[in-house]
């Protein structure tokens, strides 16, 4: 077993989840996958209540999805205030041609 740390996906943890949905020209979905990636290791991994952050490119190269587990709405909340998050946001938003940002709770987990 690896000591690499791992993501937790539980139902009735009350973590926030952030799941944002990017699209994209295919020719620019490895340059948005760099981006949001630069984001999280620069500003997001520093900043308080940040758990767990995943990069998913889809097999099309039309869509980037950022999963991210929060501890609260309050960090969240805060994070996006930050500066360095906000210039971070900007230069990906700049590369994707939309952004769908939701936020959730886990209601239920399977697995076989």
């Amino acid at each position: 077993m690896s000591d690499e740390k791992q993501a937790t996906i539980a139902p009735g943890d009350q973590i926030l989840t952030l799941i944002n949905t990017f699209t994209c020209a295919d020719a620019r979905q490895g340059e948005l996958v760099a981006a949001i990636e630069k984001s999280i290791a620069d500003t997001l991994a520093l900043v308080d209540g940040l758990i767990s952050a995943s990069v998913h490119a889809s097999l099309d190269r039309t869509r980037v999805i950022s999963y991210m587990q929060w501890r609260s709405v309050q960090d969240f909340d805060q994070a996006e205030l930050h500066p360095k998050v906000r210039d971070h946001l900007a230069a990906i938003l700049s590369i994707a041609e939309s952004a769908d940002p939701r936020l959730y709770h886990v209601t239920s987990v399977t697995c076989s």
